[in-house]
């Protein structure tokens, strides 16, 4: 084998690199000029690399011989080594087999090529200038004046280097962590106001931070909704940040759970948010991150937790917090997973806010030996000093509130201290109402007519919402009450205007200022200018429109429930997927972008509308909607169904996308009730692929854990024995996932002989499927 850093072998590099970027400029037609100078210096440079070797065989000159074994020589040939390794590593890894993926990614590559040409121009000019001197005296003198040359293309290599370090970094870090909690931190943080919370902050929570070995290590912190426990975790956060600069063997690591945003309450997501954070206090921790990411093992909980048990123990004290953790949908299983740290790692401190006690989520675990807890009430005489100081504070920095007699801000401090009830959320409705009047008597007379708790607080709201209006306050508080991510207002603005029997949306249906809907909810929602998100104001709007307070009377027009609103939602969605726009299928990644930007609701409805069907428990008003969105497929292009998979795997070929079938991403999403309807429907092959991987319905089913999909699967004849792209079958799955109850279908008898491919026809009155034979089982590669 050649040494990389002879000049015969960086020969061997160039002429690799000049086939490379040959092949590149042909697949990427914007990179075609850019890939003709790379191919020109990289021609240039090889000429003047096999010239230098050429005189040194012939030892015609002998300053040759003395340049090409001098150290500097054998310095820069290692540094050009590097240039071309890294030029070739660039190439490749932005290089796919799709041509329109290929075209994307060419601008995220496209400064890092141009640079590396500059630096390949440097050297070369070196290299020829070096082979120019006359003797060793001039070689010698040019050695010295040429540094500067070298010295600007070293620098390049190496911020290419550390771009390259950081670049991968970045993207160990997103695998781990896909929910950043920091601006939900910056959110929160910036609503505290000074000096609050120092009956917390000052007491319990300084106790259990500088707890001995002794101590109790587990904090929880439980209040009603709107009695500030955010804003404490917040204040707390901050105070361990602090606490962390003083010494570096303090670590913390902090999330929210958001009842907003599906994500934040994923439990994965909020232990790899936990390693995430360590890895940043903790560098060393990536390396153990990249090596779980490259051994193919499937990213789960127990990974993430023995990672962090291992890394953890490299300080004296690791505090975790976690905010609002009833939030997450596995409240429970995040809890233990919790407790698992704090017990296997003796430095680890936790703290926990919620809006209940922690004994009942105790007694759930059951057990053996319950740690010792600190438990903080955050009672109402405690809360009220921080309310009665938020309340002076507000009304001497106001305005209109400002020029209140003394007797009357006295009564408005006593009237809305009393009304809060320790519930921050209230008092700052009521202060926000009353500033907006235009005179000192028009809020003396306010304060007779106070709402007398939050949920009449709400109720006031709604009711002055004008009558023509009331249908978009609904239907935007509608979707924001179940919202899976937070929505932007344009967002927002087309869910809202979404009609059912229209095949069509344009500007005439659109609303000329989507921010009229700020006006409209204007005390339920909240919006932030710098990101165009806009949310429910606070998590107890949504309690209260979700109560029982709104099923009667003037406001029972807002009243729903969660699973019937997800149902809707998943309508909506459906139906903007079936728009006349996007029937004719697949289209160019520049026709896709388009779409994007003329349809902004689209990104939202392609990825979440199967994730409500399912969240609506079995409401099935969406089941038509679904059914006719998956029989497009059946259209010239695939249809609405082809268009929504492009949406779903942007770079996948248009091969993949066009072969991949409804029962598929059926069985993925666990869609029971629609996997039912589409083995009813005539003709559906029940082994068809689709995806990424090109698995059948059941490897996607028994992968993703919905077992009674898997069970209907099999009872139509699935076959077990078949293969996906990478020759694994169902059962592989299911085993290396650890689903137990798959793993004890799948080895039920009367599914283990090998069954050819089936046409299944379902009778909705049969409770067994009648199996037609088609073809038999055709090996993957055929056609």
């Amino acid at each position: 084998m050649v040494d990389p850093i002879s000049i015969i072998g960086l020969v061997g590099q160039i002429s690799d690199l000049i086939q490379r970027a040959y092949n590149y400029g042909k697949a990427v037609h914007d990179a075609h000029s850019d890939m003709r100078k790379l191919y020109t210096e990289l021609l240039g440079l090889k000429g003047v690399l096999e010239q230098l070797e050429k005189l040194d065989i012939a030892s015609a000159e002998p300053h040759i011989a003395d340049l090409i074994r001098s150290k500097e020589f054998r310095k820069t040939l290692s540094s050009t080594s590097e240039l071309v390794g890294r030029l070739v590593e660039n190439l490749n890894k932005k290089q796919t087999s799709s041509r329109r993926v290929n075209a994307f990614l060419w601008p995220w590559v496209k400064d890092d090529v141009k640079a590396d040409i500059q630096d390949l121009e440097r050297v070369k000019t070196w290299f020829i200038v070096m082979m120019m001197v006359e003797n060793s005296t001039q070689m010698e003198v040019l050695l010295i004046e040429s540094h500067e040359i070298l010295n600007i293309a070293r620098e390049g290599q190496e911020k290419g280097k550390l771009k390259d370090e950081e670049e991968k970094r970045e993207k160990i870090r997103e695998w781990i962590q896909p929910f950043s909690p920091k601006q939900l931190h910056a959110k929160v943080i910036k609503k505290r106001m000074e000096s609050t919370g120092s009956w917390f902050l000052d007491g319990d929570f300084k106790a259990w931070r500088d707890g001995g070995a002794g101590s109790p290590r587990i904090l929880w912190l439980r209040g009603k909704s709107g009695s500030g426990k955010s804003t404490l975790h917040a204040a707390a956060v901050e105070q361990l940040k602090s606490y962390q600069q003083e010494d570096p063997k303090i670590g913390q690591a902090y999330f929210y759970c958001s009842f907003d945003d599906r994500e934040s309450q994923q439990p994965l997501n909020i232990l790899g948010s936990i390693l995430h954070q360590l890895s940043e206090q903790h560098p060393e921790v990536l390396e153990g991150i990249d090596q779980l990411r490259k051994s193919g093992e499937v990213l789960g909980e127990n990974s993430i937790l023995k990672l962090t048990s291992q890394y953890v123990s490299n300080f004296d004290k690791f505090y975790i917090s976690v905010d609002a953790i009833n939030e997450s949908f596995s409240c429970i299983e995040v809890f233990e997973m919790l407790l698992q740290l704090v017990t296997e790692n003796s430095n680890v401190r936790l703290f926990i806010t919620a809006i209940s006690s922690c004994s009942h989520w105790l007694e759930d675990l059951q057990l053996e030996e319950p740690p010792e807890m600190i438990e903080v009430d955050m009672g109402t005489e405690d809360v009220d000093r921080d309310i009665d100081f938020y309340i002076t504070t507000r009304i001497s920095g106001e305005r209109i509130l400002r020029r209140l007699s003394n007797e009357t801000k006295l009564e408005l401090r006593e009237k809305v201290l009393g009304n809060a009830k320790g519930m921050f959320r209230y008092a700052q409705c009521q202060l926000d109402s009353l500033s907006t009047l235009r005179t000192a008597k028009m809020v003396f007379n306010a304060l007779y007519d106070l709402p007398k708790d939050i949920y009449e607080v709400y109720e006031k709201i709604l009711l002055t919402i004008p009558e023509a209006d009331r249908l978009l306050a609904r239907e935007s508080l509608f979707f924001l009450s179940v919202a899976l991510r937070p929505l932007t207002i344009q967002e927002l603005a087309e869910a809202a205007v979404l009609d059912d029997y229209e095949a069509r949306i344009d500007e005439e249906c659109r609303l000329p200022e989507p921010m009229v809907l700020l006006e409209i909810c204007q005390g339920l929602v909240d919006y932030d200018a710098a990101t165009s998100v806009v949310r429910l104001a606070h998590s107890s709007v949504r309690a209260y429109i979700t109560s029982s307070h709104t099923n009667e009377g003037d406001v029972a027009w807002f009243s729903y429930n969660i699973p019937g609103i997800h149902a809707d939602i998943a309508n909506k969605c459906l139906l903007y997927l079936l728009l006349e726009s996007f029937q004719d299928g697949c289209c160019t990644n520049e026709e896709l972008e388009k779409k994007y930007r003329e349809y902004p609701l689209l990104r939202y409805a392609s990825r979440y509308w199967p994730l409500h069907a399912r969240l609506s428990d079995n409401y099935g008003r969406q089941e038509d909607s679904a059914m006719t969105f998956c029989l497009s497929s059946k259209k010239a292009g695939r249809g609405n169904f082809s268009f929504w998979v492009q949406c779903l795997m942007p770079d996948a070929s248009r091969e993949a996308i066009m072969a991949s079938e409804p029962l598929y991403y059926a069985s993925s999403f666990g869609l029971a009730g629609l996997v039912k309807s589409l083995l009813t429907s005539q003709g559906v092959d029940v082994d068809a692929r689709g995806g990424r991987f090109r698995s059948s319905a059941l490897h996607v089913a028994c992968y993703r854990g919905h077992v009674e999909i898997a069970r209907q699967l099999l009872e139509c004849g699935a076959d077990i024995n078949l293969l996906d792209i990478d020759g694994r079958t169902a059962l592989f799955w299911a085993k290396r996932l650890g689903r137990k109850e798959i793993v004890d279908l799948l080895e039920d008898p009367k599914y283990a002989q090998t069954k050819s491919r089936s046409l299944v026809t379902l009778s909705e009155d049969m409770d067994y499927p009648m199996c037609i034979p088609k073809l038999p089982y055709q090996k993957e590669g055929t056609k």
